[in-house]
């Protein structure tokens, strides 16, 4: 027989088997929404966001895993882009940013891919400084150099409007005159060989395809003694003519007229001239 304490002892058990059920249910479908190619890609987001980059990676990872066709998947693998390349592994940067502009050419943040794939041969080249950041990458072999530039170009050239242009091109000029640097340093290596037409060959690569970079100095100052020395005596007075009207404060000009320099000394298109590179 039931007693009122009876009946209310079972009732709140079946209240609380309810709210039992209920919460249950709820997480449940907390886990479902979670597992959603929308959770999985917030999730990602909030990593993004805190700057967490691995756990974005195998979060993005994972979603293109299980969502490869879905809504989410050429925004997914912008972001996993971006969080390769801001977690400097620039090698995996670089191959999946060229994947995403072959296979998506007309999306509409395509540009952000060309502009990663580029930037990514550019840290691969200042990866050349050596373990302290303190080698001057123009002491090295500039093939490196050579693809950052010309991807760069490339990708200024397809997109002159876009927004990532400006660090596009500042990082041109870094690597026009680490190039250009490198020139004057094998010049350097056949003017103490006594060969002064390669020498000469060399610093006319740097007025021909580096203009304007601060080596373009030095590299006159190769031509006029490499004419002096070849007898080319015209060629060497529009050399001259050229350094003094460009760059008055050079220092050859330092005694106030011309002075060659001491090929034992002076060499001053050796020294870092890093443009920020080891900052």
């Amino acid at each position: 027989m039931f007693t009122v304490a009876h009946s209310a002892k079972k009732v709140s058990q079946m209240a609380f088997l309810s709210l039992a059920i209920l919460l249950s249910g709820c997480a449940v479908l907390g886990d479902r929404t979670q597992d959603t190619e929308a959770g999985y890609y917030q999730t990602a987001q909030t990593y993004l966001d805190k700057n967490n980059y691995s756990l974005a990676i195998e979060r993005l990872t994972d979603l293109q895993s299980r969502f490869p066709f879905g809504r989410y998947a050429q925004a997914t693998a912008l972001d996993l882009i971006y969080a390769r390349y801001q977690a400097s592994d620039y090698a995996t940067a670089l191959i999946e940013a060229d994947r995403f502009t072959r296979l998506n050419p007309e999306y509409q943040a395509v540009d952000y891919a060309w502009f990663i794939r580029a930037m990514s041969y550019y840290r691969l080249f200042l990866a050349n400084r050596g373990v302290f950041g303190k080698v001057d990458p123009a002491i090295r072999s500039p093939e490196q150099g050579q693809k950052a530039f010309f991807a760069l170009l490339d990708f200024t050239d397809r997109f002159p409007n876009s927004a990532y242009r400006e660090p596009a091109l500042t990082a041109m000029i870094v690597l026009k005159d680490s190039l250009a640097r490198h020139e004057l340093i094998v010049a350097d290596f056949y003017i103490r060989r006594g060969a002064w037409v390669a020498a000469a060959e060399r610093a006319q690569v740097v007025i021909q395809h580096y203009p304007g970079v601060s080596a373009e100095a030095d590299a006159l100052v190769v031509l006029i003694e490499a004419y002096a020395t070849l007898n080319l005596d015209t060629e060497r007075q529009l050399s001259l003519a050229r350094l003094q009207q460009t760059y008055p404060d050079h220092a050859v000009f330092a005694t106030g007229s011309y002075q060659a320099p001491k090929w034992s000394e002076d060499r001053w298109w050796l020294k870092l001239l890093t443009l920020g590179l080891t900052s």
